[in-house]
């Protein structure tokens, strides 16, 4: 027997072992504990059975490591419901059958916001995710409450209480980089098109990405590096001639500006005043000065600049977003799915289905007529009465926005000023970013060189304040205000990161995390996990 072949099986034999111990099937320890009362996990698989997945990649990166699959990727043999109860997958999505190819071990799939649509991991018929920070091992119990983030949070809070190595995701308008604040971990979210969706419940074809959470910047790499790849099954994937042009400007970008040792002398740092407002908490501040401070010890460069269109950045996401998940999301209607009944047999006749449909119709009609006005007069009211609240509305982001893409009744638009409002808006986000960026964009461009000037990556606040309470009575205004941080760069296709930084904490409380978000240029990644590394070699 070869030595390459009894290595791997004394990694599998420890791998098993770890799982059996996270998971109870040997000892009910802490992990046991956390898991019940973070509820991160909504499936936990058969950890022998994950060991014995065939290992097809000659040199798996990814041996032995432990990942915890939201759930939104299908997985053969698993329930795959996005949080609400309807499927059962017959085959793997993408990452899953890419993560198995590399080695790593499926363990669960994790908790999430019902079909993605949500930023707390509260809407779950499993029940929401509780953030692990507030579990205290000496009372085996949660003494404090606070949201996971989402709607990612599941793999989130899996990755934080130390039940896997890795978590796997969808970032849609900050569904990585939001939990990964609240929860202290790295979260990437890649640029647009680079790791295949096939296989992946959507919620927004246009902003969806995979997403991938962890304690170490070398997990995010080594995961990111494995997922990467054209794939032929998804229509969103991008093709290898601009994966082959990001490559070489990459490696130009490292051969001229990379530097050994943490030194961040070449490296120039741009910081969008558009992201600050009077929302943003005292403890998130503290943590962006330290940033900079940090940052600036190392030599890198720093710059103010502006990116006027963030102001209207939620309202064009809401619109796309909103608009698209109706498409997307139509085919679980609870007409196509489920046994019927044979009482019911009659109304499975197609003139029944036709009827329900134009009760749902009716449905939608009431929504888009009744109850969002009411919701937006509410929202109105209510942010009136907070003293920073105007910030948000003063983004004339919600309103306007959406009304001008409703259809009426009878099948003609509301008055508007411009058909393609959201979409321009778009157009314009992405293109105050690529004239911030001193690397090209190869999507827009096809060609280009590394320039002398520009930035090479921004820095923002990745949250307004640390977790919230799960009972927290203003989560709706406060959610939306949330969003205007990390939509831009999701409606622009580009890459963005959270790295974790803990401002000071008098030694009786507990340390909520805080992260801070870097966005670099379209196929940037290796920009943004050269700086996480920087910061995990000072830890």
């Amino acid at each position: 027997m070869g030595t390459r072949t009894l290595a791997r099986k004394a990694l599998l034999s420890r791998a098993s072992s770890r799982l059996k111990s996270c998971f109870g099937t040997e000892a009910t320890g802490i992990p046991e504990t956390i898991q019940q009362a973070s509820n991160a996990f909504i499936t936990r698989l058969d950890p022998l059975l994950a060991a014995s997945d065939p290992v097809e990649h000659p040199d798996p990166e990814l041996a032995g490591l432990t990942v915890a699959i939201k759930d939104i990727f299908c997985t053969r043999g698993s329930v795959t419901n996005c949080a609400s109860a309807a499927l059962e997958a017959p085959y793997d999505a993408h990452v899953v059958s890419q993560l198995r190819r590399h080695g790593a071990r499926i363990v669960g799939k994790t908790n999430m916001d019902e079909f993605s649509m949500g930023s707390a991991s509260t809407f779950s018929q499993h029940g929401p995710v509780v953030n692990p920070h507030g579990f205290c091992p000496e009372r085996q119990a949660m003494i404090e409450s606070r949201s996971a983030g989402g709607s990612s949070g599941g793999s989130a809070a899996a990755v934080a209480a130390g039940l896997c190595d890795i978590g796997i995701g969808s970032d849609t308008g900050g569904s990585i980089r939001l939990p990964a604040a609240h929860c202290g971990l790295l979260g990437l979210k890649p640029s647009y098109g680079l790791i295949s969706r096939f296989g992946m419940i959507q919620y927004s074809t246009s902003l969806d990405t995979v997403g991938i959470l962890a304690r170490s910047a070398d997990h995010i790499r080594k995961t990111f590096s494995c997922l990467n790849g054209f794939d032929r099954r998804d229509l969103t994937s991008i093709p290898v001639k601009y994966r082959l042009k990001s490559n070489e400007l990459n490696r130009l970008w490292q051969a001229r500006f990379a530097q050994e040792s943490g030194d961040l002398s070449n490296i120039r740092v741009g910081v969008p005043i558009e992201y600050f407002t009077s929302d943003i908490s005292d403890d998130v501040l503290s943590a962006f000065r330290a940033t900079v401070d940090f940052l600036k010890e190392r030599g890198a460069q720093f710059v103010s600049i502006s990116l006027p269109s963030t102001a209207n950045c939620l309202g064009a996401y809401y619109v796309i977003a909103s608009a698209e998940a109706s498409s997307n999301l139509a085919r679980y209607s609870g007409l196509h799915y489920g046994q019927i009944p044979p009482d019911q047999l009659i109304r499975s006749l197609p003139i029944f289905q036709l009827s329900n449909l134009m009760f749902i119709y009716v449905q939608v009609v009431e929504v888009l007529w009744i109850a969002l006005p009411v919701h937006i007069v509410y929202l109105s009211l209510e942010i009136s009465t907070r003293p920073q609240g105007q910030n948000l509305w003063g983004m004339k982001s919600n309103g306007d926005y959406f009304w001008e893409h409703t259809p009426s009744p009878l099948g003609q638009s509301l008055p508007i000023r411009d058909q393609n409002t959201s979409q321009k808006v778009r157009l314009q986000v992405r293109t105050e970013f690529e004239r911030t960026f001193r690397m090209p964009n190869v999507l827009s461009t096809g060609e280009g060189s590394v320039s002398s000037t520009g930035v090479d990556v921004l820095l923002t606040p990745a949250t307004l304040g640390t977790a919230p309470p799960l009972d927290d009575s203003k989560r709706s205004v406060e959610s939306w205000s949330q969003d205007q941080l990390l939509v831009p760069a999701s409606l622009a296709g580009l890459p963005a990161m959270t790295i974790p930084v803990n401002p000071p904490k008098p030694a009786e409380t507990i340390p909520w995390p805080v992260g801070v978000q870097i966005i670099g240029q379209w196929g940037a990644e290796p920009i943004l996990l050269h700086l996480a590394s920087v910061f995990e070699q000072v830890k």
